[in-house]
């Protein structure tokens, strides 16, 4: 606990983290609770545990997406530095006077001088000497107050590139957040887009596979029929062939019998015509279904090729 009435040690244990027990560095918030940490103490300590993210203070459940920097508890840690950093300066010009007096090494003289030229501090013994002789020496409390001035605008300065930094922080969160809201929706519709482009696929591929099927067994009972007619013209043949040879061998008093109905019979069977296995209708669609394959195959070279530029596009954009 800070010591009562002293508020400047007060402000400070309220802008240290409860992880480093540091002034905050880039202070961020969980939403959840409202507990605030260094965004990095924070991060590790989540990459650290192995269970679900939590606030390491009210073990809270956490969603590390809702991590937001609070710029706002960042200007009170300045403050709070500024504020801790007089205090300090406080004390230590009340109690100088009481500090032991820092010596010349040499001498053994007090070192009240600043060397510019050198950079170091000098005692009275030091500034006669032939080393230091077209040198700049100014009082040391002069060269001090010199530099605090030059730190003081130097820390100004960089505090302002600091906040610059949280600020070009931010905003490449908040810009990272939505690109991974935009794509997540993107995905969202590729993956449906897919999937619809699947179950269309499949609806058809079925559709044609069963049309094809329908058209083998078509043309399978096409070909039971014209091998039964023709088995049945070959058996007629064989038949009469038998008899005319029969007929061949008879005697003229049988051979001259029923003669003219034997030689119709023969002339009948004459110029036999093949009838058509296949109907123009079922040709037609045999050609149909042979003519798939290469569509397909042409499709398929066409998504390669598309996919191909897809891809030379996708890495186009990442390149820009």
């Amino acid at each position: 606990m800070a010591a009562a009435g002293n508020p400047v040690q007060e402000l400070s244990e309220e802008v240290t983290c409860p992880i480093c027990l540091e002034y905050f560095q880039d202070p961020a918030t969980v939403a959840e609770c409202g507990h605030n940490f260094c965004r990095a103490c924070l991060t590790r300590s989540w990459a650290a545990s192995a269970g679900e993210p939590s606030c390491p203070v009210c073990k809270q459940t956490a969603q590390p997406r809702s991590l937001r920097l609070n710029r706002q508890l960042a200007n009170v840690v300045e403050i709070a530095k500024k504020l801790s950093l007089r205090e300090r300066k406080w004390r230590e010009a009340t109690k100088g006077e009481e500090a032991e007096e820092r010596r010349c090494e040499k001498h053994r003289e007090p070192l009240k001088l600043f060397c510019r030229h050198d950079g170091i501090l000098i005692c009275t013994v030091c500034d006669r000497a032939k080393e230091h002789k077209s040198h700049e020496v100014v009082p040391a409390e002069e060269a001090s107050q010199e530099y605090k001035d030059k730190i003081f605008n130097w820390l100004e300065t960089l505090r302002t590139e600091k906040e610059k930094v949280l600020l070009y922080l931010a905003d490449a969160e908040d810009e990272s957040q939505e690109v991974l809201k935009i794509m997540e929706s993107e995905r969202q519709k590729t993956a449906a887009e897919f999937r619809t482009l699947r179950r269309l696929l499949t609806e058809r591929e079925n559709h044609l596979l069963s049309q094809i099927e329908e058209v083998e067994k078509e043309i399978a009972r096409k070909r039971d029929e014209h091998l039964a007619k023709l088995s049945e013209e070959l058996s007629s043949l064989d038949s009469l062939i038998r008899e005319m040879e029969q007929k061949h061998q008879q005697p003229a008093s049988e051979l001259l019998q029923d003669v003219r109905s034997t030689l119709q019979r023969c002339e009948k069977k004459q110029n036999f015509a093949n009838p058509e296995v296949f109907s123009v209708e079922l040709k037609r669609r045999i050609k149909g279904f042979c003519d798939i394959g290469p569509f397909l195959a042409d499709v398929t070279k066409q998504f390669k090729g598309n996919n191909e530029w897809l891809q030379g596009f996708q890495m186009g954009q990442c390149i820009k």
